[in-house]
């Protein structure tokens, strides 16, 4: 992030480059503003599936061919019954590798590849949780008042604000957001 100032515009204009070079419909537009360090407004749009997901200071919304709608989270009550998405194991080393180990067995289901398009996926309810090892501001800043808007949680693995990127986890609701960061560990 360059820049300074009391509010700052984040922007990326693909996130998910892979899966853009692929022709895969999961990579978006993220702009994000940010007031005093936190994200206060959000918007991916994915042009292809013609999608857009937004916040603003009433809430999180979606759009697609003219038709708006709320978001929300899901709430599927433990780890057990929980989706998990992050877009590669392979980034999954070091001193991270025994906790998502144990976070992968103690779901019901993992997905790989989704980038910013599975965030919203959490927004709107079809995934319960995402970890990712190293998101850079301009990946996250945009999805953080998506997501809190609609009902999750979106931390680092701290536990501390995911406005700077890092490693991160986002979750559905705050009781998922809590049993993931303790498996964690």
């Amino acid at each position: 992030m360059t820049g300074s100032g009391r509010v700052r515009w984040v922007l990326d204009p693909v996130d998910g480059t892979r899966p853009f070079i692929c022709g895969l419909p999961v990579w978006g537009t993220l702009i994000g503003l940010t007031l005093d360090g936190r994200a206060e407004l959000g918007m991916m749009s994915q042009p292809f599936t013609r999608e857009r997901f937004w916040a603003d200071r009433d809430g999180a919304w979606t759009e697609r061919d003219g038709v708006r709608r709320p978001l929300a989270t899901r709430d599927v009550g433990s780890l057990d019954r929980a989706i998990l998405h992050t877009t590669s194991p392979e980034h999954f080393g070091g001193d991270l590798a025994p906790g998502f180990a144990r976070l992968k067995a103690a779901v019901r289901m993992i997905r790989y590849g989704g980038e910013c398009y599975a965030m919203a996926m959490i927004a709107v309810g079809r995934i319960d949780l995402a970890i990712e090892p190293s998101l850079q501001p301009y990946d996250i800043v945009a999805l953080i008042p998506i997501i809190e808007r609609a009902g999750g949680v979106v931390t680092r693995l701290d536990g501390g604000r995911a406005e700077e990127g890092g490693a991160v986890l986002v979750a559905a609701t705050p009781a998922l957001h809590a049993e993931a960061l303790r498996i964690l560990g």
